[in-house]
């Protein structure tokens, strides 16, 4: 009877351990078991964590992006400035014009010209400026001898096509003109004042960005418009120019 009442109560101690152990489970698990993240609309909160990293990196590099942007902006308006900036571009000419094509005018030119240019119209380039002349020489018209030689100064204006040819070479065409107004009649039997027309192919050599020289081959043609004392007459030369850009 006692041994039955020992094997009841060693199967009770064994079921009374299996509950308490059954009871403690739960409770160990749900400690070791990790806590479960904040959540933000269903995104746990290291994503979140991330995310705010990936956005706050993204903002920092399109600032600099927005910074190096303005100062590539700011750059090519100093750029633009300096390129705008007005320039001035000035010509000197000298020339020798021989007198042809009349057989009883024998009168050369030596002139000087200065110019500036003010504006491009499309392809020409117009300048203006004003010319010193000093023709030389004699006329025997009707068969009488005069004395032509006179100083003359008055403005002037000249149109240029310009074309680049190789390298720092250009040609261009140039077509001059030029109211004089002289010391005394000129030619003989003419008048106090005249114009001089000119035209003719340039070749000019670029040296740098700012200077240039030329050589051109002139036709000229001189008169004063008149119908009456207009003894005008030609010629041909070669005029050399200096050009530099302020």
């Amino acid at each position: 009877m006692n041994r039955k009442k020992n094997v009841g109560l060693a199967i009770t101690g064994l079921l009374s351990g299996a509950l308490v152990m059954g009871a403690m489970l739960p409770a160990s698990a749900a400690a070791e078991t990790p806590e479960p993240s904040k959540t933000v609309e269903g995104v746990d909160a290291p994503y979140e964590t991330e995310a705010a990293a990936v956005d706050a990196t993204s903002k920092h590099e399109k600032t600099q992006w927005q910074q190096e942007e303005e100062a590539k902006a700011a750059k090519e308006q100093a750029a633009e400035k300096v390129q705008t900036k007005p320039t001035r571009t000035w010509e000197i000419q000298t020339e020798y014009l021989e007198g042809r094509f009349f057989h009883d005018r024998h009168i050369d030119d030596y002139n000087i010209h200065i110019y500036r240019k003010y504006r491009d119209v499309d392809n020409i380039a117009v300048w203006y400026g004003g010319t010193l002349s000093r023709p030389v020489g004699y006329t025997t018209e009707d068969g009488i001898y005069r004395d032509s030689e006179a100083v003359g100064f008055g403005p002037s204006m000249m149109l240029r096509w310009e074309r680049p040819l190789a390298g720092k070479l250009t040609g261009s065409i140039d077509g001059t003109g030029s109211l004089l107004f002289y010391n005394q009649a000129h030619p003989g039997d003419g008048r106090a004042y005249g114009f001089l027309w000119r035209i003719g192919p340039r070749l000019i050599y670029h040296a740098t960005t700012k200077d240039a020289v030329s050589l051109a081959y002139i036709f000229h043609h001189s008169s004063n418009g008149m119908h009456s004392h207009n003894p005008g007459y030609n010629g041909v030369g070669f005029s050399l120019g200096v050009s530099h850009t302020f």
